[in-house]
Order: structure tokens, then C-alpha cells, then sequence
């Protein structure tokens, strides 16, 4: 009895395995069982609401580097959401002349911050960051898996959005760039066990926690890393707006994404990705156009 038990559960690790090495399966071949969480919750009226963004700085049309502030400053305002997904940021580097960038932006901005080192650059810092109108109750920096290439990561940061019976946890994140998307597929892969507590965090009952993914994803709708991610995420989109955010002068793809758990169910009010008009030139920000959207809870 005890041969044939071993021989069935050796049948079904190679099954996982299997799956997984033909990019069938996307999340942890072991599925943990949590205990206790946030209950879920159906809203029929009052519906929470938040209005979140993803906004790469990295680059503006004059630098590799951000020192003047008053088109970011401006195109913060205008953009003016609850919470910002900044996927690239410099710490006091020599190249943008020794600023906190994301200081800078919040204090200018009345925003609280959040700082997430990728690693050690320029005599200073670099990573990504998240901007918040409200209070940012915790936040973690966590490694994603990058082999040989740049280290990159995801910050976690809870933050405490009135309206919301409990506090949404934003991931924010910034993928390899390779044109091989091997890398990013393994970290979306990291990504999606941290989401359901199958990969350690400081997050207590984050599989049943409401959870917003948003970053640069340096991948396509169409390309493997976003599709692994719809395995727990569903994609914030809305019929009719056209998501190409890169490069800013004259967009051809769609890099930037925003995502919500499927835990959760979200009416997409409204998406919206600006671009250069008589209003403002967004390409004079940045490389990038943020990806803005108003998002209404319906269920928790």
C-alpha cells in the first residue's frame, strides 16, 4: 500500500512539473489552504472607489535622468489619483544630480511615498517606488528571481484608502527587459506566489487580501509574462481605449499594465492613457504615458 501511495504521488509531481515546464500551469504546483482572512463582501451600494495609475519617470525627451521637476510635478496633478506605480526611480544617483526623486515628487505633491531598492547604482539608488494620497500602513521590498540579468523587484505596500473595509495591498513592479521573455515569465511566476501567501511575506492573509499588481511589465498583452499573470489577475481594461503607453512621443505598445485579483471584482469606470495634446505635452515627462484608471469594488 504504502509503494503505491509513493507511486501516485510521484505520478503527480511529474504531472505538475510537466505542466509547468509547458507553461500550462502558471501558479505554485501546491496550493496552499489558508486559514482565517478577509471575508468575502458583495457591495450593492456605497461601492469603495479608487483611482490608481501607472507612471514610469525614468526618461524624459532631454535625459536618461529626471532633475527638473515641473513637468513630472505637473503631469502628477494632472493625472491625480489616489495611488501612483512609479516603476522607475532614482535615490540620490550622481546622474540625477543627488535628488530623492520620489521624495521630491511627494513633497511637492502632498503625497506620502514609498522607496523600493532594485540595487546599488551611481553612487546613489535605483528602483521603484509608490506614491500615495493616503497613509501607507506597511510596505516590503522583495527580490525577484533575475538569474544573471538586472535584479528586480516588487514592493508591497499596504495602504489605507478610505472607503475599503479592508486596506488594498498594491504591488508594484518593474520586469526584465531581455527580448527573451524567460526571465520575466519565472519572476510573474514569483509574483503570483506571493499573491496567494505560496512565497513568504510580511503580509498576513494576503491570499484573501484585496490586491492591485501595476508596474512596467516590459511585455505585451499578447506576450507569455501577461498571459501567466491572468492566471490569478484579471487585466484592467475598458472596450474602445487604446493601451499603448511606450514611448510617449508616439506610442506602439502596451508595456504598462494595471491588474486586479481575481478575488475581487472590479466595475472599470474609466481607463485612460493621456497623450500629447494642446493641454500638455506628456512627452516632455517622460518615456513613458500613465496608464490611469477608476476602479469601483463590487466585491471584496
Amino acid at each position: 500500500m504504502k509503494k503505491v501511495a509513493t507511486l501516485a504521488l510521484v505520478t503527480l509531481n511529474c504531472l505538475a512539473l510537466n505542466a509547468w515546464a509547458d507553461g500550462n500551469f502558471s501558479g505554485n504546483e501546491v496550493l496552499s489552504v489558508q486559514k482565517g482572512g478577509i471575508p468575502n463582501k458583495i457591495y450593492t451600494q456605497n461601492k469603495p472607489h479608487l483611482r490608481i495609475a501607472t507612471y514610469n519617470i525614468g526618461k524624459n525627451e532631454a535625459a536618461d535622468s529626471v532633475t527638473d521637476f515641473t513637468q513630472l510635478n505637473s503631469a502628477i496633478k494632472i493625472i491625480d489619483a489616489d495611488i501612483i506605480a512609479v516603476p522607475e526611480v532614482d535615490n540620490k544617483t550622481k546622474r540625477s544630480q543627488k535628488i530623492d526623486q520620489l521624495k521630491t515628487l511627494a513633497e511637492a505633491n502632498n503625497m506620502h511615498y514609498a522607496f523600493g531598492k532594485a540595487l546599488d547604482f551611481d553612487g546613489g539608488e535605483y528602483g521603484l517606488g509608490l506614491l500615495s494620497k493616503y497613509k501607507i500602513l506597511h510596505s516590503q521590498v522583495l527580490k525577484l528571481p533575475s538569474g544573471d540579468a538586472e535584479q528586480r523587484v516588487v514592493l508591497l505596500a499596504q495602504v489605507e484608502v478610505p472607503g475599503f473595509d479592508s486596506a488594498p495591498v498594491i504591488m508594484v513592479t518593474h520586469l526584465d527587459w531581455q527580448k527573451d521573455p524567460t526571465i520575466r515569465t519565472g519572476q510573474v511566476r514569483y509574483l503570483l506566489d506571493l499573491s496567494i501567501g505560496d512565497a513568504k511575506s510580511d503580509f498576513k492573509d494576503i491570499a484573501s487580501s484585496i490586491k492591485i499588481l501595476a508596474g512596467d511589465f516590459n511585455s505585451t498583452d499578447k506576450e507569455q509574462p501577461v498571459k501567466e499573470i491572468s492566471y490569478f489577475f484579471n487585466e484592467v481594461v475598458k472596450e474602445g481605449t487604446d493601451t499603448r503607453s511606450w514611448p510617449a512621443m508616439n506610442p506602439a505598445i502596451d508595456i504598462d499594465h494595471i491588474f486586479t485579483f481575481k478575488g475581487q471584482k472590479w466595475n472599470v469606470r474609466q481607463l485612460t492613457v493621456p497623450h500629447d495634446s494642446a493641454q500638455f505635452r506628456w512627452s516632455s515627462a517622460s518615456d513613458h504615458l500613465p496608464v490611469i484608471a477608476d476602479l469601483e469594488l463590487v466585491e471584496q
